[in-house]
């Protein structure tokens, strides 16, 4: 964690971006030099506050400020090969952000697209493992985990369940037959029905899985399952498409010459 002095404030572990200019009204959580981290960017940016994942951001974005100053005092700015790295960053930059916007507006996927790819391309959402939904915990003490399993197996309903997964930041994982330590992969997929496994010691810690559902080798994926995914792949080869369409209008629209004969 940063201390303030000198050149460096950090006023509380918020992150992300910095701005040069602030006012009586804006709360400023970091500063290095002229330039301020300010709580309304913070909380415009950030869809919700994980203190970890915030105390790294704003470590970042300090080192980036002190980098930056260090840079100029160098003298980079005047560099004419940093220079020119930055103008071509920010010529893609603005190009990338305008064919992200033009796309939007063109590129859709229906739904009656994405059903039709799964029943055409099926084969591709065969199970090639056995595959398992389950919940799992790793705690450093037995008696903590013969707690945790306890408390799953009275089922879901009840509050301290709840409050386990909360506390322990778990949510249900999807995998693969032999994704997993050996021990434990033979009790989830080792033909047994116990869908509680564990306390299982696992180096310096114990493990317990919920085992919420199996599958099979062999079986297919749902449409549900492979939504999302298809959705990315049609989207993907359909903005291909017509990245391609605007590149060759805007050849027409400006003045455009290439000449390669003499490589």
């Amino acid at each position: 964690m940063f201390k303030p002095s000198g050149i460096v404030t950090v006023v509380a572990l918020f992150a992300l971006v910095g701005c040069n200019k602030t006012n009586d009204s804006v709360e400023v959580l970091a500063r290095v030099g002229n330039s301020v981290l300010t709580k309304d960017v913070v909380l415009n940016r950030l869809p919700e506050y994980r203190a970890a994942e915030v105390e790294n951001q704003v470590t970042q974005w300090v080192k980036a400020e002190l980098l930056y100053l260090a840079g100029i005092r160098a003298g980079f700015n005047k560099d004419l090969t940093v220079m020119g790295q930055v103008d071509d960053y920010r010529k893609k930059l603005i190009g990338q952000t305008y064919l992200g916007m033009v796309l939007q507006s063109r590129v859709y996927v229906s739904t009656e697209e994405i059903k039709d790819f799964y029943t055409e391309q099926k084969e591709m959402f065969k199970r090639r493992r056995g595959e398992a939904l389950i919940n799992n915990f790793s705690v450093d003490d037995k008696k903590s985990a013969n707690k945790i399993r306890a408390i799953l197996e009275r089922g879901v309903g009840n509050k301290k369940r709840n409050e386990l997964f909360v506390k322990h930041g778990v949510s249900a994982i999807s995998v693969e037959e032999d994704q997993l330590l050996p021990t434990i992969n033979k009790a989830v997929f080792g033909g047994s029905k116990n869908n509680y496994i564990g306390p299982i010691k696992t180096g310096a810690s114990f493990t317990v899985v919920e085992v919420i559902k199996r599958f099979p080798k062999g079986t297919y994926r749902s449409l549900d399952d492979v939504f999302d995914n298809i959705y990315l792949v049609i989207q993907k080869r359909k903005a291909a498409i017509q990245s391609a369409s605007i590149i060759d209008s805007l050849k027409q629209e400006y003045l455009f010459e290439l000449n390669l004969e003499g490589l």
